[in-house]
């Protein structure tokens, strides 16, 4: 493929394919690298097997890359077992489709779900990029002998599949070292992930003088433990505590993120945490934000006076 030249660099045709292009954390740094892409002149295509146009971030609609939709009517689920299966399914349904679809692209860049990258290497000339958010293996549970049965070659493929990838990365080195202690045969390989942290465009966030609410910011799962943050809150304002010039006593809560009606987790997870508010008695001073716009998240981010990260290292969600 002769490639174009865009400022004395070559103009590449890039291809990301990330399962549900919703609003989280990896679909910002999937959405952050494709509108820097594309304004270094690169062809930027997203594909994925669902996007929510009422529930996404606002570049996925602006028009500065094209996002297309394979596989929607497929399941996320069957009996609310299977998630990692079905997303499997989905994924390989999305890649068939580019496969078949489209002309090959110079590069495909993969995120999360590792086992479409053998079915992408097919086409000789295409380079994959793998973006490792964290191993998945780690984020399942493995409590039955069941569970272990039914991930054990799931666990496989993902590492087998991770290490065909021509270039992989990750968020931080933390996750490298983790990587490099999860996947042993990779590592003992010599396969080891590069480290690219998710950008901070610092510049899209105001000053303010106003610091007394305490901001989360993740997806209504419970692996995200964001109960602590609603207890720590009770906690602060039973003690009238006085900090560095900051009257915290009468601080408040905003937990702002990404949240699906189509998932039973979040519906329920949300319920529990208001009800969690009411037990605690500060009702009143948290205030719940579900999938909240890019323009209402940087006016929280430049409000408070710090963000809680309460998701506890290793925690497995129920797969």
């Amino acid at each position: 493929m002769e490639k174009e030249k865009v400022g004395g660099s070559s103009k590449l045709n890039i291809a990301i394919i990330h399962p549900d292009l919703g609003i989280g954390g990896a679909e910002r740094l999937i959405v952050d690298a494709a509108v820097e892409l594309a304004s270094r002149g690169h062809n930027v295509h997203i594909f994925t097997s669902h996007h929510d146009k009422t529930r996404c971030f606002e570049e996925t609609l602006s028009g500065t890359f094209p996002v297309t939709v394979y596989g929607a009517f497929l399941p996320r689920h069957i009996f609310y077992r299977f998630h990692a299966v079905c997303a499997y399914l989905r994924c390989l349904f999305v890649a068939l489709c580019v496969l078949l679809m489209w002309p090959s692209f110079d590069v495909v860049l993969v995120d999360q779900v590792s086992i479409i990258i053998p079915l992408i290497k097919t086409k000789k000339s295409t380079k994959v990029v793998f973006y490792c958010h964290f191993p998945d293996l780690l984020l399942a549970q493995h409590t039955t002998a069941l569970r272990r049965i039914y991930r054990k070659p799931i666990d496989m493929l993902e590492e087998a599949t991770t290490g065909m990838a021509d270039l992989i990365l990750v968020n931080s080195r933390f996750t490298a070292s983790t990587f490099a202690n999860t996947f042993k045969h990779l590592n003992a390989r010599g396969i080891q992930p590069a480290v690219l942290y998710p950008a901070v465009n610092v510049e899209q966030f105001d000053k303010s003088t106003s610091y007394r609410n305490f901001l989360s910011i993740n997806r209504f799962e419970r692996k995200k433990n964001i109960q602590l943050a609603i207890s720590a809150l009770a906690i602060l304002q039973s003690l009238n505590d006085v900090s560095e010039g900051h009257d915290l006593s009468g601080a408040s809560l905003t937990v702002a993120g990404g949240f699906d009606k189509r998932l039973r987790e979040n519906v329920e997870y949300l319920e529990e945490l208001k009800s969690l508010a009411e037990k605690e008695g500060v009702s009143d001073r948290v205030k719940f934000i579900t999938s909240c716009s890019t323009a209402e998240r940087n006016a929280l981010l430049s409000e408070c006076l710090c963000v809680l990260y309460t998701p506890k290292w290793r925690a497995c969600r129920d797969d």
